[in-house]
């Protein structure tokens, strides 16, 4: 199997850079980083897994290390079986591009049988038969393989849809994020994570080993003959991962620190002039002006909107907590912000500055009401909230009154078609005799769960910017209308409360202070994590409930002519003639009408290698592979077998 995108040599950059003699440095770092999360005794378990798993190959183990390191600063993932998972996950795929670039390599009788028994798309599971995994308990394996699927998954996507070296459209990144979450609905959500930092670490080490290059040539060359640097393939291909497949799911699963840093590293790789030109908008780390300026209006408008709701007495009395968060917008959407303003107003990008972002420092405002009396009906306390919402907004504007441009968005009442509420309302602060904009948003609890963790997400409103996808949508704000009188937020936190995604071993206090301290750190990462988990595994059922995700590729007839692949999303209960159908109105290979199954024979098709019936009534499953083809290709089974990918 061929990658157009790689160097049949050698191991891609972000492998080829971990060294031996870094491997104990690496090593030390990542138990550092482990101190304050994890016991002696479990850091002791992390290393010997790592040590495991790379088979007393230390470049392995460099690896592994910063792999680990990656989960536990960007994901704040710390506990033992995900981290002994990520260890084996991270060397049995080098283990497996190894092998790729040495036929002579042998494999483990163990993996051998593995092989030939499943097939050699699954060849990142059967990398982990006898790698001494299973030492380290049933869970890490469940991880482990679950995360091996799923880079299965993403291994035929990088063959049929990306493998035609064309950017990765809106709706291919959205059938390969539903994709994902689909196989994985009965898998841990760890391996999704997993992955995501799996993109993380390639961004990194491909940017690594752009750094080097570039001082490598740098002393070989005069300023006056350097020329600007040209984007890898492989570049490109990683940084739009990240920006529409694994950025939003690191959303999906509350991990916004993980969301940003992908972000911000494919924006730097893919854009880097925007980068650095928003950036200094930004003020970057330049701290004595924008930065400064932008820090100092957030703390004040922060600390003076608490002051403001805390010292009304008619607002506290009639709630039971309220919340006030802050927020400086990332400069990746910043960027996307310019872009539609610029759009817009018809005026140049380089033309607008961060005081024409309305929203680039923000301020959320969430409360929820108290109830009058213990019978009071959540619908009466729902009507209450939505009335205080306009309450605190008039205490906004007694604070700071409307401006020239400030800008009002009554999402109360008339919530966005996804069912998401809120009022937002800006203005400008003066700090050194410059006017900065903000924003402040005000809702109720309920809002927000419904907006940040619900089945109308926050996240998918955000999506539609890129993607401009709204069926999906639509249906979330049919369930959640259907939904919203049946369920209050105390019955939605009890439904949490008997959910399994805070680790049960965490709710019993610990004996000695520093054990306290770490099961506290757990406890309050898994509580933050559970709604948007609850949220996902909600949107997984529904997915795998409604739909199939499956790939096409199609071959034309012409000598040289490039392969056409995609992903099809198809109602459930499909069959493969359903995925001709629509191949053949989305392809410029086939003509619409039936050219497969009109008796003429010019192409035939197979699912995951075989030949299908001649009415195509095989029922298709997530991840199948549809392979079309010239029949004049096809190759009798008797003479040669057929690979599942050998025609894509």
């Amino acid at each position: 199997m061929t990658r157009s995108f790689l160097p049949s040599t050698v191991l891609p950059p972000w492998l080829s850079l971990n060294q031996s003699r870094f491997a104990p440095m690496k090593l030390r770092k990542l138990q550092h980083d482990l101190n304050t999360h994890l016991s002696s005794k479990e850091i002791d378990t992390v290393v010997s897994a790592i040590h495991t798993a790379s088979g007393g190959d230390f470049k392995k183990v460099a690896g592994a290390s910063d792999f680990c390191s990656i989960l536990v600063n960007s994901l704040e993932i710390t506990d033992v079986p995900a981290l002994c998972a990520s260890a084996f996950h991270y060397s049995s795929l080098v283990a497996v591009r190894e092998r790729e670039l040495d036929s002579d390599m042998e494999c483990s009788l163990e993996e051998h049988k593995c092989i030939q028994h499943a097939g050699s798309d699954a060849k990142y599971l059967c990398a982990l038969a006898g790698s001494g995994i299973e030492s380290f308990g049933t869970h890490a394996v469940k991880i482990a393989l679950d995360a091996a699927r799923l880079k299965s998954m993403e291994t035929l996507a990088s063959e049929v849809v990306v493998a035609r070296n064309a950017a990765l459209d809106s709706q291919d990144a959205r059938n390969l994020r539903s994709l994902l979450l689909s196989v994985n609905e009965e898998g841990d959500w760890r391996a999704l994570a997993i992955r995501s930092a799996a993109c993380l670490y390639r961004l990194e080490g491909l940017e690594a080993h752009r750094s080097l290059s570039s001082s490598s040539t740098t002393t070989t060359t005069t300023p006056k003959t350097t020329r600007a640097r040209v984007q890898t393939l492989e570049e490109s291909r990683a940084s739009q991962e990240a920006l529409h497949i694994y950025a939003p799911l690191a959303a999906r699963l509350g991990m916004f620190r993980l969301k940003t840093e992908l972000e911000d590293a494919a924006f730097r790789t893919l854009y880097p002039h925007s980068h650095a030109f928003v950036s200094a908008l930004c003020g970057g780390e330049n701290t004595n002006s924008v930065g400064e300026g932008m820090k100092s209006v957030l703390d004040d408008i922060t600390n003076q909107m608490k002051r403001v709701v805390q010292e009304d007495c008619t607002f506290m009395e009639n709630i039971d907590n309220v919340s006030v968060m802050a927020r400086v917008k990332e400069p990746y959407s910043v960027w996307r912000k310019i872009l539609k303003m610029s759009k817009e107003s018809n005026k140049p990008v380089r033309s607008f500055s961060i005081l024409d972002v309305p929203d680039a420092v923000a301020l959320r405002v969430v409360f929820s009401a108290r109830k009058l009396t213990p019978d009071e009906p959540d619908a009466t306390t729902q009507r209450r909230e939505r009335e205080m919402c306009y309450y605190v907004l008039e205490l906004c504007t007694r604070n700071w009154p409307e401006t020239s441009d400030s800008r009002f968005k009554d999402y109360v009442k008339n919530p966005k078609e996804n069912g998401y509420q809120s009022l937002h309302y800006s203005s400008r602060k003066r700090w050194r005799g410059t006017e900065w904009p903000f924003e402040v948003q005000i809702r109720s609890r309920d809002m927000h769960r419904v907006a940040e963790y619900g089945v109308a997400a926050h996240w998918s409103y955000k999506r539609n910017d890129i993607d401009g996808d709204s069926s999906s949508r639509a249906a979330a704000a049919a369930r959640l209308a259907r939904s919203s009188s049946e369920s209050s937020v105390e019955e939605w936190r009890m439904k949490q409360a008997m959910r399994s995604y805070v680790d049960p071993e965490i709710m019993e206090p610990a004996q000695h202070l520093g054990d306290e301290f770490r099961r506290q750190r757990k406890l309050e990462r898994d509580q933050t994590l559970a709604p948007y988990l609850e949220a996902l595994s909600g949107a997984q059922t529904d997915m795998t409930r409604e739909n199939v995700f499956v790939f096409v590729s199609v071959r034309a007839p012409a000598a040289n002519a490039p392969t056409e692949g995609t992903v099809l999303s198809l109602p459930r209960g499909s069959r493969v003639l359903d995925a001709i159908r629509v191949a053949e109105k989305w392809s410029s290979t086939l003509e619409s009408g039936g050219n497969l199954y009109d008796g003429r024979n010019s192409f035939v098709a197979l699912r995951n290698g075989l030949r299908t019936s001649a009415m195509g009534s095989e029922r298709l499953d997530n991840g199948d592979v549809v392979s079309i083809f010239p029949s004049s290709e096809l190759v009798s089974s008797k003479k040669r077998s057929v690979n599942p990918h050998y025609f894509q």
